[in-house]
């Protein structure tokens, strides 16, 4: 199931490269990432008075002997962040070719090994109608990276995913410590955005990533035809129903695609969330590169 979702071509292609995180975090020690604590890293940081009861191994003698003042070297606490990616399971994402899901997989394994590789934990979780399934324990090394994949690998669709309530049912969403990726079509008429608000209320960056097929952005549909919901509960649900499909009808759901594309960014970028949007008949490695770069979500 690993070599189905990454390659070692596309794995080459990461070397070097490393999550952008803007904010000083709070997480577990030894690792590589800076904090908003001091500690005892070999980055300087600043000065303090020394207090008695402080270790006098700390002061530095050298500014004694120009100011006369005891001061305590400080340096930056290095801690290692934990990521979570958070992967939509409706049925919708079941749809294309190749599926927006097998992409949506090979995108979560692509982050979760920029993750271990910049010595940091990563945890997926499978949004499933109105749960949030933890897919495998977090993971912290290549070696155990590549045990996860399966476990990621099986993920399947299906239903209609609440994500306004499962996220929020995440079993260890953390707090000021790592990055929330999120990763879906956001093609549902939910509460999506309530979701996104609850992770930034634990002081996490969240990041955006939204997959299409190129048959949805430019469909090829005309006269008249029954369209089914791909997430129906059967063939007497309202969300299926007759239309003649003509070129009226489909400037409309051009015009309609594009304003949802905009409402999305319009409400990242009021939030300072960082977003984009891939294709799926775009290899990954492209997807991360001219995606994730531009979007400055990876360095």
């Amino acid at each position: 199931m690993a070599k189905e979702l990454i390659d070692d071509k596309t794995i080459a292609l990461l070397d070097g490269r490393d999550f952008s995180i803007r904010s000083l975090m709070e997480g577990l020690f030894g690792g590589n990432r800076r904090s908003a604590y001091y500690g005892s890293s070999m980055e300087f940081a600043d000065y303090r008075p020394y207090i008695p009861g402080d270790d006098p191994r700390r002061i530095d003698w050298n500014l004694y002997g120009r100011t006369d003042g005891l001061f305590l070297k400080l340096f930056t606490d290095e801690r290692r962040q934990h990521h979570r990616v958070y992967i939509d399971g409706s049925a919708s994402m079941a749809w294309g070719k190749p599926e927006k899901h097998l992409t949506a997989l090979r995108l979560a394994a692509l982050l979760g090994y920029l993750a271990v590789s910049g010595s940091d934990r990563v945890s997926w979780y499978a949004l499933e109608r109105d749960e949030c399934r933890r897919v495998t324990e977090p993971v912290s090394t290549r070696e155990s990276w590549v045990l996860a994949l399966d476990g990621l690998g099986a993920l399947t669709c299906g239903g209609d995913t609440r994500m306004d309530v499962s996220v929020p049912r995440c079993p260890d969403p953390g707090y000021k410590d790592g990055i929330s990726f999120l990763i879906s079509d956001f093609l549902t008429d939910r509460d999506w955005k309530s979701a996104v608000d609850w992770l930034l209320s634990r002081e996490r960056e969240v990041c955006l990533i939204r997959v299409l097929s190129p048959d949805e952005t430019a469909p090829e549909l005309r006269g008249k035809l029954r369209l089914r919901d791909i997430e129906a509960t059967g063939e007497d649900d309202e969300r299926n129903f007759r239309m003649h499909i003509g070129k009226q009808r489909l400037r409309a759901y051009a015009e309609a695609c594009a304003w949802l594309e905009r409402d999305i960014r319009t409400f990242c970028d009021a939030r300072q969330i960082r977003f984009f949007t891939c294709m799926t008949d775009e290899p990954v490695a492209k997807i991360l590169f001219d995606g994730a770069v531009r979007s400055e979500m990876v360095r």
